[in-house]
């Protein structure tokens, strides 16, 4: 929202206060001099002080509580006395900037004393009513009390029973309180919402019109009153095939252990992370054991330790045997003591003329809690004149709460996008940077292969140890096939040969190597010689030509054995 539209609103809430200025009998929005108007207890019990500032975001001031575990006790004089038998009407506006865990945010409306003075303010002082919200432990509620004088001289708190809860959020609410003198009722409104209502007579407690007849306290129940209207059957007998001492629950032999059950793993073990601290003495605090952490084994597996078969309701149970009940015929009805006149009775038929005129309002509260903001206090007759103040300086305040609101949000939902992204990239950076055996190793942390991990510890570690081990596993079968692929290619093809072949040389009678006179050989490693017929035989199959065979060359060509 811009300057001009809140200018703009603040033009037209200035015209609403102006028509419906009689009719507010009081109003404070705590601008300039609110301090002469409002005075601090002189009791040192009421060390807090209030603070007049803008809550974040606004230009509005307001009252606020600075600094909790303090008692707060304030007080400004109306100017005009306000009656409750004409008509009420209560309303302030509250944010609590920084939640309320333990404390009062309620206005006490003290009742009309001649010479009430504000520095005398305590929790002691008379107050015709006491509305807002007060919470701490399980108490959570928007008081409304009527602090009422009976005919009779007596003065008691009468407590709004169900109150509406406290608005714990962080914005500004309304709260009003309406007491309608013409039917006796009342509604406590919350940001213009109707949160409860109805009879004064029916809705607070104590009641404001006590019972006209009363229990006689000098009248007790005879002896020989019977109220119990059924008794056990005197003729009912046990029956013979009642066993008492079947048990409820038997094991259900049906049940089968479930696979996977580990049954030599313990349900906890110790915390491998943690370690002794530094400061152990193990003199004085024994031997040190690591805390116990739920088995990391059992998450996968259907459970651990030794397993015990299930129990099942057993069907031969009956329990204990009792004697079925029937009417008791001693019966007289439940006792109840005889009614008299209530000595106390009175009838009020306009309980809030009786209230006692509001002539000062007060903030005496203690807090846990700091950041209370109390602003635009407002006492009057009509509830017109309520209306019209919260229209002109609740609802502007509102329009920018949410804007500031949704500002914020948008803020958080960035940064939470931001923080996100960031963890994305170094989560991704950090997958990227671990080898493949660490990859492999984590796949053994999801549950279908946490079982696995141990008996693969072996395989993990060596992967771990030598990075190079899971490429060569996973090329293995690469090259295994690659060589397959060749030799099935390669298989029944020769490789041509180099050059002129041997048999060819021969024809041409040129020179080879193996014509090459052998050496000399020591008379104990002559080889065996092959016999000749043999290797023409063997010549004689391989060559197919019908040249003449050079035996002295052939001869130099016989294999020698060892």
């Amino acid at each position: 929202m811009n300057a001009r539209v809140r200018g703009l609103l603040a033009a037209l809430g200035l015209l609403l206060i102006s028509a419906c200025a009689a009719e507010a009998a009081f109003f404070e929005e705590y601008g300039p001099g609110w301090d002469s108007r409002w005075i601090y207890s002189s009791d040192d019990k009421y060390s807090g002080r209030f603070e007049v500032e803008a809550p974040e975001g606004t230009d509005n001031s307001a009252l606020k509580v600075p600094e909790k575990a303090k008692h707060y006790g304030i007080t400004t004089k109306l100017d005009t006395e306000v009656d409750p038998a004409d008509g009420l009407v209560l309303q302030y506006e509250l944010k609590l900037s920084e939640g309320l865990t333990c404390g009062g945010a309620y206005l006490k409306y003290l009742t009309a004393t001649p010479d009430f003075d504000p520095a005398d303010l305590t929790d002691g002082t008379p107050y015709s009513i006491m509305f807002g919200p007060d919470k701490c432990g399980a108490t959570n509620k928007v008081h409304l009390i009527l602090r009422h004088k009976a005919p009779n001289g007596t003065i008691e708190e009468k407590h709004l029973k169900f109150p509406p809860s406290v608005e714990l959020d962080k914005g500004t609410h309304v709260y009003t309180a309406i007491l309608y003198p013409s039917n006796n009722s009342y509604a406590v409104l919350v940001d213009g919402s109707e949160r409860k209502g109805g009879s004064l007579f029916e809705d607070f407690e104590p009641a404001f019109n006590p019972l006209e007849e009363v229990d006689d306290p000098e009248d007790s129940k005879p002896s020989s009153w019977v109220d119990t209207p059924k008794i056990p059957d005197p003729a009912a007998v046990k029956p013979d095939d009642w066993d008492e001492d079947a048990p409820k629950m038997i094991p259900d032999e049906d049940a089968e252990k479930p696979a996977g059950w580990l049954d030599d793993e313990p349900a906890d073990m110790p915390d491998p992370e943690s370690t002794q601290p530094e400061d152990w003495d193990t003199e004085e605090d024994g031997d040190w054991e690591a805390p116990s952490i739920p088995n990391l084994k059992c998450k996968a597996a259907p459970g651990c330790g030794p397993w015990t078969r299930p129990l099942k309701p057993n069907p031969e149970f009956k329990g204990k045997w009792s004697a079925a009940l029937i009417d008791n015929p001693d019966y007289k009805g439940p006792w109840a003591p005889r009614k008299i006149p209530n000595p106390h009775y009175f009838r009020d038929d306009a309980p809030l003329g009786n209230l006692g005129k509001i002539g000062a309002a007060a903030i005496e509260i203690w807090t846990m809690d700091t950041g209370y903001f109390f602003d635009n206090v407002l006492v009057a007759s009509d509830p017109a004149a309520a209306a019209a103040h919260r229209d002109s300086h609740w609802t502007p305040k509102l329009a920018v709460e949410a804007e500031i609101k949704a500002r914020e949000e948008a803020e958080e939902k960035e940064k939470a996008e931001k923080a996100k992204a960031e963890a994305q990239a170094a989560e991704s950076k950090e997958g990227s940077s671990k080898s493949l055996g660490q990859r492999i190793a984590d796949l053994f942390d999801l549950p279908q292969l946490a079982p696995y991990k141990e008996t693969a510890k072996p395989l993990l570690d060596a992967l771990e140890e030598h990075a190079w081990l899971p490429f060569a596993l996973l090329a293995a079968p690469v090259l295994l096939l690659l060589g397959a692929l060749a030799r099935l290619f390669a298989g029944g093809k020769k490789t041509a040969p180099v050059g002129p072949s041997v048999r060819a040389q021969k024809k041409q009678d040129v020179s080879v190597p193996d014509d090459t006179a052998p050496a000399a050989v020591p008379a104990t490693a002559v080889p065996k010689v092959v016999p000749v017929a043999e290797v023409d035989g063997a010549v004689a199959d391989a060559d197919d030509d019908d040249e003449p065979v050079d035996t002295v060359k052939l001869r130099s060509r016989v294999r020698r054995a060892d």
